[in-house]
């Protein structure tokens, strides 16, 4: 068993390149969209999730201020950004170690909010992308995969899409 802590440290990086002021990221939710059943055969309606169909899937990052490298995430375009976060885990045997995760994200900004100036305060902006590709990779292993374009939907190795694409 592992009991996962609080985030150590985290970096944040678009097109190979450090993002400075980075506060936090908030990762995209994952929400299935769901078509409604009814009629003969079914008590009532039934929200059934649509195979391999996902909502949009938003990545926020909150900055202090603005910088050098953080204006290009006001770039328009496809941008790819990695996130890279250690957070402290307890083993079974009771020992607290850090362990490493990356998600990698294709997303395309769509809103660029550098914030506020004002005297003796952090400018608290904020940058929302749409992610058309998200990958989350843990101590080494791919755990998620969810690419848009292309069809694949992968939850630790497993590809749920594999039989849409061999139809397509």
């Amino acid at each position: 068993m592992i009991i996962s802590g609080a985030v150590i440290a985290h970096k944040l990086l678009a097109d190979g390149k450090e993002i400075d002021d980075n506060v936090s990221c908030q990762l995209p939710s994952i929400e299935t969209q769901t078509s409604e059943l009814k009629g003969a055969g079914i008590l009532g309606s039934i929200d059934m999730p649509v195979t391999g169909q996902i909502g949009s899937m938003t990545l926020s990052l909150s900055t202090r201020s603005i910088n050098k490298n953080g204006a290009n995430l006001a770039k328009p375009g496809v941008q790819n950004l990695e996130l890279r976060f250690a957070r402290d885990t307890v083993t079974a045997s009771g020992e607290t170690v850090p362990q490493g995760a990356k998600i990698f994200l294709t997303a395309v900004n769509k809103k660029y909010d550098p914030g506020k100036v004002e005297n003796n305060s952090t400018m608290d902006g904020s940058i929302d992308f749409e992610v058309l590709r998200y990958r989350q990779v843990i101590d080494g292993k791919e755990t998620l995969l969810i690419d848009k374009q292309n069809y694949i939907y992968k939850v630790n190795g497993i590809d749920y899409m594999q039989k849409v694409r061999a139809v397509l």
